[in-house]
C-alpha cells in the first residue's frame, strides 16, 4: 500500500504540468489574440509569453488556428455560463426589469473578461472566418435571445449603444485612472456603471415606446 501511495504522485505530476501548461497558453492567447489580433500574434512569442517550451502550443492546441479556437472558446463560455441561468428567471420580470438584469450581468461580465469585446472590435472589422466563428458559435444565439426577452434589442443602434456604453471603459481602464483617478475594476464601479448603464436603456426603451404607441416612425 505505501508503494502505491508513493506513486500516485508521481502519476499525477506529468498531468499537472501539462494542464498549467496549456492554463498558460490559453492565458496568454486569450490576451495576445485580443490585443494583437489573429494575424499580429506569433506563436513562438506566444509561448515565450506563456513561459512554455517551444513547441508546446503545436503539441498541446494543433494549429494556430486551433489555438485560437480554443481561447475564444473559454473567452465565450465564461458568458455561457452566467447568460444560461438567467432565461427563467429574467422572463418573469417586467421589461424594465429585464434590461435591468441583463445589462448588470453583461456589464459584470465585460469588466471581468475585457478580452471578448476587444476581440470582438479586431475581428469585426473584417468579414473572415474568425468573425463567421464568434457570430455563429456566440453572437447570434445571444442577440436572438435578447430579442425574444428584451424586444426591442434588434434595432442595430440600440444593440451597438449597449455594447459600447457597457464594454468600453473597461477596454481602457488606464485612460479612466489617468483622467478620473477611478479604477473602473472596482466592485463599486461596476456596480454604478452597470445601473448608469441600465438607467438609460430603459429610458431609451420609454422613448421607443412611446413614439410607437403615438404611431410616431
Amino acid at each position: 500500500m505505501s508503494s502505491n501511495i508513493a506513486t500516485e504522485p508521481q502519476k499525477r505530476a506529468p498531468q499537472q504540468r501539462a494542464e498549467d501548461t496549456r492554463k498558460a497558453l490559453l492565458d496568454a492567447a486569450i490576451e495576445a489574440f485580443s490585443t494583437l489580433g489573429y494575424d499580429g500574434v506569433s506563436i513562438r512569442a506566444l509561448e515565450g509569453s506563456a513561459g512554455v517550451q517551444r513547441g508546446a502550443a503545436a503539441y498541446h492546441f494543433g494549429t494556430k488556428k486551433d489555438l485560437w479556437k480554443r481561447s475564444v472558446d473559454q473567452i465565450l463560455d465564461r458568458f455561457t455560463e452566467q447568460f444560461l441561468p438567467l432565461d427563467q428567471m429574467i422572463r418573469d420580470l417586467d421589461q424594465e426589469g429585464r434590461l435591468r438584469t441583463a445589462i448588470t450581468v453583461f456589464v459584470r461580465l465585460s469588466a471581468e473578461n475585457p478580452q471578448l469585446n476587444r476581440l470582438m472590435v479586431q475581428e469585426g472589422r473584417h468579414d473572415t472566418w474568425r468573425l463567421a466563428y464568434v457570430l455563429d458559435s456566440f453572437v447570434r444565439a445571444r442577440l436572438d435571445w435578447l430579442n425574444d426577452v428584451l424586444e426591442f434589442m434588434q434595432d442595430p443602434h440600440m444593440y451597438y449603444m449597449m455594447i459600447g456604453a457597457s464594454t468600453f471603459v473597461f477596454d481602457v481602464e488606464h485612460e479612466c485612472r489617468s483622467l478620473f483617478g477611478i479604477d473602473p475594476t472596482t466592485d463599486e464601479f461596476i456596480r454604478d456603471h452597470a445601473a448608469r448603464v441600465a438607467d438609460m436603456a430603459i429610458y431609451s426603451y420609454k422613448i421607443r415606446q412611446s413614439e410607437e404607441e403615438n404611431g410616431v416612425q
